[in-house]
């Protein structure tokens, strides 16, 4: 090829913050820029492009659109840093030229973000289809049993009743964590007042918790907080915190609630307010709190389904977190308990 059609490319590729690189009819590199380099760890110009790449499916990309007129692509895989990474090649042949050139856009965000979605509609119907799958099941042994055996009727309808129930509360979930993401960019507008919440909420819980014997204590600083947030969600977060500690932590056992202000915190940047539910049921074990907060994550499957969870519920509490600027934080001592707190800065920035 001509020199000064080389040094033309060159120019334009340099040019380009995307990694390129540009093969001739030789198969040989006759053109790449520092983000090629960078990406493939040299300097591959003038070397057989079957050196440079040496994944099957990028071989074949190239050998395929050599002579096409169609735009192709193809994922190339990479560890960069100690992180793996998907890059989408984009193979596109020149007629005039004839050559052939490989871009290479990071699109690891978007793979990673596309296996979420999947995953989270393969949890969300596995989830409901056990309870479906359940209630459809009692429901056809209940038409035989309903007039010979009305005790065992009984007990069949108050299992389909509690499968309608869990669906209910995972569909409740999904539309709450729905709600709160597609708000998470828009900050808070109004003066809410964090104790009256807390009250409010662990006077409408205190039949759920004496059912399993449990009692409250709450524990105030100072005068009622006052911060900037929106009233409905920061009762979600501390009905969901509650919840949890009724669930599992333990039968007869007192939950402790502690509400206090903070000095300047260096992970909100602010002085803030400290909310913690302290339970003394069995705890969690250290490999698990990193994990707490992804959704449909239980420690204990069995026992969490027993209970009515969801898996969705930190999730919710984490993202409405993040809406305010605070913080949640987990703290966990097996076999002894565990405690659960939000911080909520004194102003939202």
């Amino acid at each position: 090829m001509d020199i000064d059609y080389i040094r033309v490319i060159d120019s334009f590729v340099e040019s380009v913050n995307t990694a390129i690189l540009v093969i001739d009819d030789r198969s040989y590199v006759i053109s790449s820029n520092k983000a090629a380099v960078d990406l493939l760890g040299n300097d591959f110009k003038d070397r057989h492009f079957y050196v440079a790449i040496r994944q099957p499916a990028i071989i074949n990309l190239f050998e395929n659109v050599s002579g096409s007129d169609e735009i192709q692509k193809e994922n190339f895989y990479k560890t960069v840093s100690g992180v793996d990474r998907t890059y989408e090649v984009t193979a596109k042949y020149s007629k005039e030229l004839k050559i052939v050139s490989l871009s290479f856009d990071d699109v690891t965000d978007a793979v990673q973000a596309n296996q979420m979605r999947r995953d989270f509609v393969a949890n969300v119907s596995h989830e409901l289809k056990s309870p479906l799958t359940s209630i459809l099941g009692f429901t056809e042994t209940l038409s035989g049993v309903i007039e010979s055996n009305p005790s065992k009727a009984k007990q069949f309808l108050s299992v389909m009743e509690r499968e309608s129930l869990r669906m209910s509360s995972l569909i409740d979930d999904l539309l709450g964590l729905s709600q709160v993401e597609a708000a998470e960019k828009q900050l808070p507008s109004e003066q809410v007042n964090l104790g009256d919440i807390m009250r409010e909420v662990l006077e409408i819980l205190t039949a759920t918790a004496a059912k399993k014997n449990i009692g409250f204590e709450y524990v105030q600083d100072a005068a009622d907080p006052l911060i900037i947030g929106d009233y409905s969600q920061v009762v979600q977060v501390f009905t969901n915190l509650l919840q949890n500690a009724i669930k599992y932590g333990g039968d007869g056992n007192k939950i402790k609630v502690f509400m206090n202000s903070i000095e300047y915190h260096k992970a909100l940047l602010t002085t803030g307010y400290k909310v913690s539910v302290e339970d003394t049921g069995i705890g969690i074990e250290e490999h698990h709190l990193a994990r707490l907060t992804e959704r449909f994550y239980r420690v204990d499957d069995h026992r969490s389904r027993n209970e009515g969870g969801t898996g969705l519920g930190l999730s919710i509490v984490k993202h409405i977190m993040a809406r305010h600027n605070g913080r949640l934080l987990v703290e966990s001592d097996p076999g002894n308990g565990s405690v659960f707190s939000v911080i909520f800065p004194d102003r939202i920035n």
